[in-house]
């Protein structure tokens, strides 16, 4: 029996000592993880702090941010508010010129007649102007167009007058020329 507990003690002592290993094992991992865990945490509170940081600008930002958009807001509610006023007063201005401008339709249908009535007078009387105005356009260009010749013929008849006075005093001369030989040369 001496051979079986001392088998028995053996396997105890290799459980016990297995047993101290997987502990040993199990501590070092545990230590392992601790300092990972606190490192992690470490990181996570720096990360936290600057995150609560920056969210801390941020609210300070959007608290701006807001205080701009309320006063816009209330910048174009207060415009808003006068364009629907000036709106309202368009409206009544454009209601009380219909109604003026009803009247006023009403108002020119008698001159309107009166005036349609005039107009076919007056346009019979504008045809006899406008044939007249074309007969003295007419009778115009032939003016121009007689005056023209007028020049021209009178540019020739200076001409001629030129060469006319010209020869006249070509024939005076040779007629004192001929007088002059008449003179000369005594009658036969």
């Amino acid at each position: 029996m001496s051979f079986i507990i001392k088998e028995v003690f053996i396997i105890i002592g290799i459980i016990a000592l297995g047993i101290l290993i997987t502990l040993g094992v199990e501590e070092i991992r545990f230590r392992s993880m601790k300092r990972a865990l606190t490192t992690e945490i470490k990181i996570l509170q720096e990360t936290n702090l600057d995150l609560q940081t920056k969210n801390g600008n941020l609210i300070e930002q959007i608290r701006t941010l807001k205080a701009q958009v309320e006063a816009r807001t209330q910048k174009y509610e207060r415009r808003i508010s006068q364009l629907e006023e000036e709106v309202k007063t368009l409206q009544e201005t454009n209601q009380n010129l219909q109604a003026k401008n009803a009247d006023l339709i009403e108002q020119m249908r008698t001159p309107k007649a009166r005036v349609n009535a005039k107009t076919g007078e007056h346009e019979g009387k504008i045809s006899r102007l406008e044939e007249e105005v074309q007969r003295d356009k007419t009778a115009s260009k032939n003016t121009e167009a007689l005056t023209t010749e007028v020049r021209i013929l009178q540019k020739k008849n200076h001409d001629l007058q030129a060469i006319n006075d010209d020869l006249i005093e070509q024939m005076r001369t040779l007629k004192a020329k001929l007088e002059t030989k008449i003179r000369i040369i005594p009658n036969e």
